[in-house]
């Protein structure tokens, strides 16, 4: 332990923060997760969820534009100068939070590039005050370590240290003053052994502002594993986790467990992003559950995301256990309804394992919802009348109350640097010449899909689930956000003249 913190051991060692932009279903498991490991170590940490303050203050009309706002894509948009106000007021509210706590260290979660534009203004409005805590920030959204440019550099000058990766041994080792260890201002080692962290603490989280979508649930996530079994074309998850980690089945039962009967918390979504990728360990752990289920009546209810698997590779007890070890509401990445686009997506998965899958899940009356991207590099319009059949086939499971809704998505605004899809480029699809591919990217596999058709199959897609009464997940903030974007288009299409006809796509690849 350096003089420093002998100085000020009796001094907040550290605040961790959520920022917007992420969904307001569920607490941001990060700043939680990090609180648990920290204070096991010994370090006094307190959280703030600032993502959820955006929420409490503008729902009604204007979510859907503040949500807006802080989206990736906040520099092409225009705001009425009175929203953008009440931003920032809410924005110095924070800041005012963060130095009254006078903490060793401000930690501020970039979880996505969603994040930034919320990062950007506290980091200055931060900087314009006097303090002496330290500020870093941390998470997926700093961006991928290989790309020649990385928007960290544009806030170095605002930060004093930055960790790319997962934080938990790097900010340990940050608040010890081991400023040496790998990962700080720059990108950490995976972590081997997750069962060997401290558990996530929801301590500082007021859970009653989550409770809208999980009816009258009060929810806390919880990691069971990092990384993917599977490589899709449109994810960046081995990015960030080459190696798929896992912890002990005995752990994870442990953790909702004692969750349970300290806080009398009994449902859990998983941060996963699949929670069956193990199958082993996955059958042990809603043995456990189920066998706790049994004996106790605690009713724990979990959720997370899962993959559709094959049935040949499934034992008879699959399904069942799921079952009864509280399985709610599982989030299924389906995607499309077209063999095809999923070949190409490296899904790993047919139309025909879905509708096998979704038989069981009735028969057992396990839950879920679907996950879905419109508008993909290859997708054809027979493609997505394939995906308009696979609502009309199983709105018998939303009829049934298996199927709880489906996120529709934003049509792949933007395909990001460092996901394997933008290694296709100018093969499948060519990004616009605009300043910063405002709008996106036009398909050369299907010369047709452009932002304009993308726009329509979404609406499309919303009018048949509309129609099929298909509940859809965050429908009004992604067609706020997407007409928002329209407007804008349509602005920029007009202002294309023969002097700027370089910010057009350039599609000539075409012919």
């Amino acid at each position: 332990m350096d003089v420093e913190t002998v100085l000020v051991s009796n001094r907040l060692d550290c605040v961790i923060t959520s920022l917007p932009f992420m969904e307001y279903y569920l607490p941001p498991a990060a700043p939680a997760v990090l609180k648990g490991h920290l204070e096991s170590k010994g370090f006094a940490v307190k959280t703030l969820d600032f993502n959820i303050t955006v929420k409490e203050t503008f729902e009604g009309d204007d979510l859907p534009l503040a949500s807006a706002f802080f989206h990736e894509n906040h520099g092409i948009l225009k705001f009425e100068k009175s929203l953008v106000d009440k931003i920032h007021k809410l924005i110095d509210s924070w800041v005012d939070k963060l130095l009254e706590l006078n903490p060793r260290f401000i930690g501020l979660g970039v979880f996505s590039v969603d994040s930034r534009k919320a990062c950007e203004i506290l980091l200055e409005k931060l900087q314009a005050k006097n303090h002496n805590s330290k500020v870093l920030i941390g998470g997926m959204g700093l961006g991928h370590p290989g790309l020649k440019e990385k928007w960290i550099d544009s806030v170095r000058d605002k930060t004093d240290y930055y960790i790319m990766g997962e934080g938990e041994l790097a900010l340990e080792n940050l608040l010890k003053g081991n400023y040496n260890f790998k990962g700080i201002n720059g990108k950490v080692e995976q972590i081997k052994d997750l069962s060997s962290l401290g558990v996530a603490d929801y301590e500082n989280y007021d859970l009653t502002s989550y409770e809208t979508f999980y009816k009258d649930k009060k929810v806390v996530q919880i990691t069971g594993s990092r990384g993917c079994v599977r490589a899709c074309t449109f994810c960046d998850i081995n990015t960030h986790w080459p190696s798929f980690r896992w912890r002990s089945s005995e752990s994870i039962i442990n953790e909702i467990k004692r969750t349970y009967e300290t806080h009398g918390i009994r449902d859990f979504f998983f941060t996963d992003s699949l929670i069956n990728g193990n199958l082993k360990v996955y059958m042990q752990m809603v043995e456990g559950l189920a066998q706790f289920n049994y004996k106790t009546n605690a009713n724990i209810t979990w959720g997370g995301q899962c993959i559709v698997r094959k049935n040949k590779s499934l034992n008879k007890d699959y399904y069942p256990l799921t079952r009864d070890s509280g399985a709610y509401n599982l989030a299924l990445g389906i995607e499309s309804g077209s063999n095809d686009v999923l070949s190409h997506m490296k899904k790993g998965i047919t139309r025909e394992d879905m509708d096998a899958c979704m038989e069981n899940f009735d028969l057992h009356d396990i839950t879920c919802s679907y996950q879905m991207i419109i508008g993909y590099p290859t997708e054809t319009e027979k493609d997505f009348q394939e995906t308009l059949d696979l609502f009309y086939d199983h709105q018998k499971y939303v009829a049934s109350g298996t199927i709880h809704g489906t996120s529709l998505g934003a049509t792949m605004c933007i395909i990001h640097q460092g996901i394997p899809l933008a290694e296709w480029e100018n093969k499948i699809f060519v990004r616009d010449k605009s300043q910063d591919s405002s709008w996106g990217w036009t398909s050369l596999a299907v010369p047709s899909l452009d932002w304009e058709e993308r726009l329509r199959r979404r609406i499309v897609a919303q009018e048949v689930c509309d129609m099929l009464k298909w509940p859809t997940i965050s429908a009004d903030r992604e067609l706020g956000m997407l007409l928002k974007r329209h407007e804008s288009y349509l602005l920029w299409k007009k202002d294309i003249t023969l002097e700027n006809i370089l910010t057009q796509p350039d599609i000539s690849i075409l012919s």
